[in-house]
């Protein structure tokens, strides 16, 4: 499978979950003040699960891709970085480069328990990675997480917020709020409704295309 083929797999879950997000919000009556039933946010919790999965699955694949060699969406090849031999042994290699101060050699270990990675849509850890398994596109996929940095950690803190509430991770929310023209919440799923002044669309729409041009970047 090509990058382009690894894009278009994303654009199309992308697609699906902004569909059912852009029905929810003409069809709810708890817009724009967030006031969802339980129903709802359940739904809403589902949606968000959906797009934080076909995100980092994106990334995992294109990275795995770009290790072993691959087709970038240009159509020029990216040859495969020498030790990566198996999809083990990238996975090895990548959690062997998550650690903030780790050092080389990453390559040479193999691993099979999927747990064990890293979370591929932090882009954060992306940018740590990246750059220590050395593919020949490293550039590019560095540039296109950049674009889309504060999106992305956005997403993740309301995700994180949603799958594990507490304190804490609504403060985590609460501090993004200044970005947004936004209201008072009671859940963080309600946060995916804030609006954002530049487009004037929901935080997470936005969001949403914002992914989608970032992965277009990183394989073009």
């Amino acid at each position: 499978m090509t990058l382009y083929q690894t894009w278009t797999d994303l654009c199309t879950e992308l697609d699906r979950v902004e569909v059912e997000l852009r029905e929810f919000a003409v069809s709810t009556s708890g817009l724009p003040s967030g006031n969802f039933t339980f129903a709802e946010e359940c739904l809403l919790e589902g949606l968000l699960s959906r797009l934080w999965q076909g995100w980092g699955q994106f990334w995992r694949e294109c990275i795995f891709k770009s290790c072993m060699g691959t087709i970038d969406g240009a159509g020029a090849a990216v040859t495969a970085v020498a030790d990566a031999v198996s999809e083990d042994h990238v996975s090895g290699a990548a959690i062997k480069a998550k650690p903030i101060n780790s050092l080389p050699p990453y390559w040479g270990n193999q691993n099979s328990v999927l747990r064990y990675e890293p979370t591929w849509g932090d882009v954060d850890i992306l940018s740590r990675i990246i750059p220590r398994l050395g593919s020949l596109n490293q550039g590019q996929l560095i540039a296109a997480i950049s674009s889309v940095y504060t999106y992305a950690k956005d997403i993740q803190s309301i995700r994180n917020a949603v799958a594990h509430t507490n304190t804490q991770t609504m403060a985590d929310v609460a501090s993004i709020r200044t970005r947004y023209v936004s209201y008072t919440i009671a859940h963080p799923i309600q946060s995916l409704f804030w609006g954002t002044a530049v487009s004037n669309d929901y935080l997470i729409l936005e969001a949403i295309e914002e992914f989608r041009l970032a992965a277009l970047a990183s394989i073009s």
